[in-house]
């Protein structure tokens, strides 16, 4: 219940943060930068003590959320809000060593999995609220 409560709030913190920095840099940067950088968590925790097979797939995964930050980034910023919610998806695998046997910290799946699903949807959100607001400025017949 402790990693519940804390992910609420650490994630109402990302979201506070992530309002305020949108007055200097886009939601789409921060996204992305958020999304890198929970990416390569598991990496960490793969390198102390877990064999090369943990640390090669931590690895893969990393990349591929790497790669589709940058894709997010460039092309669909949705790809973005997306993939930190796919990433907490990730964590639950790493629930008591469900599916993924990287040993890590007990608290940590759940409490990650919590931040980003709230994460990811607030980006979401915010993302198809800025596409239906493009969509509506510059269709056809608008007011432009």
């Amino acid at each position: 219940m402790t990693e519940t409560i804390s992910g609420i709030i650490a994630a109402v913190v990302i979201i506070i943060i992530s309002r305020l920095l949108s007055r200097y840099v886009t939601n789409q940067l921060i996204a992305a930068t958020i999304l890198v950088a929970i990416a390569f968590i598991y990496v960490g925790f793969s390198l102390k003590e877990n064999p090369a097979g943990s640390i090669i797939l931590e690895s893969v995964v990393a990349i591929a959320l790497y790669l589709l930050a940058i894709a997010g980034y460039a092309r669909n910023n949705m790809l973005l809000g997306y993939g930190i919610i796919i990433h907490g998806i990730w964590d639950i695998l790493h629930h008591k060593q469900l599916v993924v046997s990287t040993d890590i910290p007990t608290y940590w799946p759940s409490f990650c999995f919590i931040i980003d699903i709230i994460d990811g949807l607030y980006f979401v959100i915010i993302f198809r609220n800025q596409k239906k607001l493009y969509t509506a400025h510059s269709s056809p017949g608008s007011n432009k």
